[in-house]
């Protein structure tokens, strides 16, 4: 076999290869929900190419880090977001995707709460904009961001996306939105409501608030609430509620406040379930 590489030694990089190299950088591609919206995060580009263009925050890898390493920095200096956890998208390695030279990039995806950025490094200005309202996208983003949705929404089935992404204590209308601006469907809200409840993974968080997105209340019928144990519970806090909480503008609709039960909803993961809506 022959020799390929030419070592020499003080270099910077003492193995030099007859071969081309190729670059690697990393994208990131990060959801929220604000606003009963559900939004990814771009920054706009302040140097070439595309200079003035939104783009997902990323950029070239270090030497001495991972590509996860990367990511999390490149995320970090760009828009000042640290997410707890990230998760590997793909890599994207069309031959042209960067005027410069050949680049292949590594692309991750994580769900937040809504949060400030702010625009830092070689970014220009960061933001949060609507999935369905997207500015045209330098590079190859409208492909990794299409990628990012496909897999966001197989992955609602089988991991607590939705739950991650509202606050710890939600009405299941609100859920329900969320779940219809992820995969673009309107749910009955009946049959949303019976499946949420009828899979067991919800648990009570023993407090009602005004839902004022509920069109006509949120229960099923009586004797479907009556089969699943909600009804009891339900009349005393909401006679309660009505009673103590002074109406404002149009008149709220009570509704009843969950948590999701993070070891059912293993369990049902373990038994091979997924959530079906």
């Amino acid at each position: 076999m022959g020799k390929y590489y030419t070592y020499v030694p003080g270099a910077e990089f003492p193995y030099q290869y007859k071969y081309e190299h190729m670059a690697v950088t990393t994208d990131c591609v990060i959801f929220t929900y604000e606003d009963w919206k559900l939004k990814v995060l771009l920054i706009r580009r302040g140097g070439e190419p595309y200079k003035g263009l939104w783009a997902f925050p990323g950029g070239f890898l270090k030497m001495d880090e991972t590509a996860r390493e990367g990511a999390l920095r490149e995320l970090r200096e760009e828009t000042a977001l640290e997410p707890s956890a990230i998760g590997q998208l793909g890599v994207f390695s069309d031959v042209d995707r960067d005027p410069r030279e050949r680049v292949i990039t590594i692309a991750w995806y994580a769900l937040v709460k809504p949060s400030e950025v702010v625009g830092g490094d070689d970014a220009a200005e960061a933001a949060w904009f609507p999935v369905d309202a997207l500015p045209p996208l330098a590079f190859d983003h409208r492909e990794i961001f299409e990628t990012a949705m496909e897999q966001l929404r197989r992955d609602i089935h089988f991991q607590p996306v939705g739950f991650d992404l509202l606050d710890e204590e939600f009405t299941i209308p609100d859920l329900q939105r969320l779940y219809e601006a992820i995969l673009g469907v309107k749910f009955d809200r009946r049959n949303f409501q019976r499946k949420l409840l009828a899979s067991g993974i919800l648990e009570d968080a023993d407090t009602v608030e005004e839902c004022y997105e509920c069109a006509e209340p949120m229960s099923m019928d009586l004797n479907q609430e009556a089969d699943l144990g909600i009804l009891p519970r339900a009349l005393p806090k909401m006679a309660e509620y009505g009673a103590a909480r002074p109406q404002k503008g149009r008149q709220g609709r009570p509704g009843l406040l969950f948590r999701l039960n993070r070891k059912k909803y293993e369990k049902m993961k373990e038994d091979g379930g997924k959530l079906e809506f």
